[in-house]
C-alpha cells in the first residue's frame, strides 16, 4: 500500500494575522522591503512626508480587508482616500472618505490613525478656473 502525503497548505502571508485579528490591514512601506510580506506584483511606492501634509489635505493608502470567516476567508485589497484631521509628531488622524461595502471593517465617515510609512500619496487638488 502506497501512502500519499497531501501537500501543505500554503503559507499565508504574514499580514493576514491583522487581518484575522482586526478584519483590514493597512500596507506599510516598511513592510514592503521584507521579502514576501507583500505579494511582488505590488508597485514600488513613493510615500509621503508627514511635515508635507495639513490639515485637509487628501491622502492614499492601501488596506486589504477580510472577506469571509475562518479557512475561507480571503483577503481583497484597495485604496483608500483619507481627509487629514490632525497630525501629531509621528501620525495623522484621518477620515475616511472613499465608500466601502457595508461588510468591511472601516466604514466611509470612520476616523482612523495611520503613520508616514502607511500613507503612499497625497492627492493633489486641482484648481478650476
Amino acid at each position: 500500500m502506497t501512502i500519499l502525503k497531501f501537500p501543505k497548505q500554503p503559507k499565508e502571508p504574514p499580514f493576514f494575522k491583522d487581518v484575522r485579528a482586526n478584519g483590514y490591514h493597512i500596507y506599510s512601506l516598511t513592510n514592503a522591503k521584507k521579502l514576501n510580506y507583500y505579494a511582488p506584483e505590488l508597485p514600488d511606492y513613493s510615500g509621503v512626508l508627514l511635515n508635507d501634509l495639513r490639515e485637509g489635505d487628501t491622502l492614499t493608502i492601501r488596506v486589504f480587508f477580510g472577506v469571509g470567516k475562518g479557512k475561507k476567508m480571503r483577503v481583497d485589497g484597495g485604496y483608500l482616500d483619507l481627509k487629514v484631521e490632525h497630525i501629531e509628531d509621528d501620525s495623522v488622524s484621518a477620515v475616511i472618505v472613499t465608500q466601502l461595502p457595508k461588510e468591511f471593517a472601516l466604514s466611509t465617515g470612520d476616523s482612523i490613525e495611520v503613520f508616514q510609512e502607511e500613507i503612499l500619496y497625497k492627492v493633489e487638488e486641482k484648481e478650476h478656473n
